[in-house]
């Protein structure tokens, strides 16, 4: 019998639906997408994965990260191990061994050209057949590690280059599902919606959304729920007009992030009106938090999505069931003095007095890690003997050593982005308008 397409069709779910439950895979590079994607989609299946060309070439952070988080998940229903002896093994065999206790006695047995990964089953013309000989012995020969050795940096290199799992073929041309976030080419090529995290008047869902495990705003939450229980709001909008984008309800797709991250989300309630995390719906919203920097748990407030500088996240659609979520902030020094007049409760603090001046300094501050300071708006504000209280008399930019009270400068009457321009002349650090405006910055609530 001889395979050119549908691989997954011939080599796994015929194979599965007639009886057959555990998978051993030789594959000479294994994607842990479609591992994630088989396991989650087969609920009884087993698989026992070697890699087979990583004592060649290695493999990558992300790679080994996402086997080792698998195999936990998965526990008792997934091995991986890694070939560690040169040259490697190209080979790629799949072999179901035989459901005895079914009646079935025959080894299915499949060998050729396709690898374990998105491009080899579904986006490259590869050929696989049909084999009925003995491979047990190909298994028995492997000098292997289990990919949670406590030793595996002893036996293969981790290194940092792309990873060509997550190089898919996509209409002809080599997608790098990674750097879309970064070439600007979502919007022209590929398929995306926009998902607010928040709903109409601006504010954040009091029980529902992000802050699905919570019962209002006043963060009490169901004693059955961790607080972090969240999903992604699909409107009917979006269904009128792309009603091929998502899948059917309850039907299973992979995410991936901007920052690295993988999760199986399901398309979920009624009328398919969120996407939701399959394992457990906390692990959205966990990832949420973790994200924009509020404890796990908490009640999301509008001015935790405004200090992070976004209050949406992009949805693009890569292939069929193969989605990029992009949660990337553009908060730049530049753009986020916009953002601190948007933030509610700006308390302020006195930082001097004296009978004739005040300098009041504002609890909210932001953060230019690349600069190594804080920068703190602030007023300056003057007695006036009249009225008998202090007076504003002009605005005040105080930079500080990052994380310290040390005042290193300054500036009265100045924008922010000027201001700290003026100071790294001040200091003697080269600078022009255009890095300054480039430099991401984080802008941050004092308690």
């Amino acid at each position: 019998m001889l395979i050119t397409h549908n691989f997954e069709q011939y080599i796994v779910r015929d194979i599965y639906n007639s009886g057959y439950r555990n998978l051993k895979i030789l594959s000479s590079n294994v994607s842990p997408i479609l591992v994630t994607k088989m396991l989650d989609e087969f609920y009884d299946l087993n698989l026992k994965i070697y890699v087979g060309m990583v004592s060649q070439d290695g493999i990558s952070e992300f790679t080994h990260l996402a086997f080792q988080h698998l195999v936990k998940r998965y526990v008792n229903r997934l091995e991986v191990y890694y070939q560690i002896t040169k040259p490697g093994q190209h080979s790629n065999v799949y072999y179901w061994e035989s459901p005895l206790n079914l009646g079935l006695d025959q080894k299915k047995v499949f060998v050729g050209s396709a690898t374990f990964t998105l491009n080899g089953f579904c986006h490259r013309n590869e050929i696989l057949v049909e084999h009925d000989g003995d491979v047990e012995q190909i298994f028995d020969n492997l000098n292997i590690i289990d990919c949670t050795s406590a030793n595996f940096s002893e036996e293969i290199i981790i290194h940092h280059n792309k990873e060509s799992e997550l190089i898919v073929l996509y209409e002809d041309e080599q997608l790098d599902i990674f750097s879309l976030t970064k070439e600007g080419e979502l919007e022209s090529n590929y398929e995306s919606i926009n998902i607010p995290l928040t709903i109409r008047g601006g504010e954040t869902p009091p029980k529902s959304g992000i802050n699905w495990g919570h019962n209002g705003r006043n963060g009490l939450r169901q004693p059955t729920r961790t607080g972090n229980e969240a999903y992604l709001p699909i409107s009917k909008q979006v269904h009128r007009e792309r009603p091929h984008f998502l899948p059917q309800r309850r039907e299973k797709m992979l995410v991936l992030t901007d920052d690295g991250e993988m999760f199986v989300c399901k398309v979920a309630q009624e009328e398919r009106k969120a996407i939701e995390t399959c394992d457990n719906n906390s692990i959205l919203g966990a990832y949420i938090r973790q994200r924009i920097g509020v404890a796990s748990g908490t009640f999301i407030e509008t001015r935790d999505l405004i200090r992070y500088g976004r209050d949406s996240v992009q949805l693009t659609k890569i292939h069929e069931g193969l989605y990029l979520l992009n949660f990337a902030t553009n908060l730049t020094l530049a753009n986020c003095e916009d953002h601190l007049w948007d933030i509610e409760d700006r308390g302020t603090d006195i930082l001097q007095e004296n009978e004739n001046m005040q300098i009041l300094i504002e609890t909210v501050f932001v953060r230019v890690p690349d600069l190594n300071i804080d920068v703190y708006g602030g007023l300056i504000c003057s007695w006036n003997e009249n009225s008998k209280e202090y007076l504003i008399d002009s605005d005040l930019i105080i930079i500080k050593t990052l994380g310290t009270d040390d005042i290193v400068y300054d500036e009265g009457g100045s924008s922010l982005i000027v201001a700290v321009s003026n100071y790294c002349y001040s200091v003697g650090r080269e600078s022009n308008m255009n890095y300054l405006e480039s430099l991401g910055c984080e802008i941050i609530i004092e308690n």
